[in-house]
């Protein structure tokens, strides 16, 4: 463990470093993941000041879509196509004989990606919760924020593990493509990137509380925009965790499975 820790400190200085030739990159990505909660927060406290009935205040509305960009940038993971197009290609035989394993490699990309996207985000971020901070819920102490990282961190590796899951789906198929994009699309609705969790019809409830995608996105912002209680948020981190354990635990099989069927004839 401590020398693996050791080889993902090296490999995140060097990604550091080669990523930082694309800061304009960050600034435009960041830009954008800015912009489309903003424009649903104006679409909904528009609808609300024309007398929509919602299940939630504008407060709630406000802070869930100011943080939701963070909480998207922090959680996401692209490396699913790019890990099944290893296994295609034959690549991952180069990472079989090195000291680190492949996965760890992409651990560093997505670990220095999101370090960079911090210092283009977080501005945009302050510019927005200035402007809307009159119709924010903002928790007076710091065991929520605590709590808000903690549940953003699990969801990160949650979202990364199920895209370990998919991707290790190419040791025994041609093309993945498909699972990707519909991990996105799913993962998008359920998760609450698009709408609010809280806003879906109440005969979803019982689903929509309890499927995983919704302590990738929504619960870690819930935390913070919504009233949990203490029994609920104990209740949530259980499930966030029994989540990420299981889909760990899975990966784990499912990719040991894969290494052993891997053949990559002059690769």
């Amino acid at each position: 463990m401590i020398r693996n820790l050791r080889i993902l400190r090296r490999m995140v200085a060097a990604e550091v470093a080669q990523q930082s030739i694309y800061r304009g990159s960050w600034v435009i990505f960041m830009l954008a993941n800015i912009c489309t909660p903003l424009i649903s927060l104006l679409i909904w406290r528009t609808a609300l000041a024309n007398g929509a009935q919602l299940p939630v205040d504008q407060r709630y509305v406000t802070t869930y879509f100011v943080l939701l960009g963070i909480a998207t940038m922090a959680t996401s993971s692209w490396m699913a196509g790019f890990l099944a197009n290893d296994i295609r290609l034959g690549k991952l035989s180069s990472w079989m004989v090195r000291p680190a394993s492949l996965l760890l490699g992409f651990v560093a990309n997505n670990l220095s990606e999101k370090f960079l996207k911090l210092f283009a985000l977080v501005p945009m971020l302050g510019l927005v919760w200035w402007i809307f901070r009159d119709s924010m819920n903002v928790p007076s102490g710091v065991g929520r924020w605590a709590l808000f990282v903690l549940a953003l961190a699990l969801g990160a590796i949650l979202v990364f593990t199920i895209d370990i899951l998919i991707a290790a789906f190419a040791f025994w198929m041609d093309d993945v493509s498909a699972l990707v994009q519909a991990r996105v699309i799913i993962g998008s609705v359920l998760s609450g990137s698009v709408v609010p969790l809280a806003l879906m019809p109440e005969w979803s409830r019982g689903f929509v509380d309890y499927q995983p995608y919704r302590y990738t996105v929504s619960f870690p912002v819930e935390i913070v925009a919504g009233n949990l209680s203490g029994g609920e948020l104990l209740t949530g981190l259980t499930i966030q965790l029994g989540y990420v354990v299981g889909a760990a635990l899975l990966a784990r099989v499912v990719w040991a499975a894969g290494i052993r069927a891997y053949s990559a004839v002059g690769a």
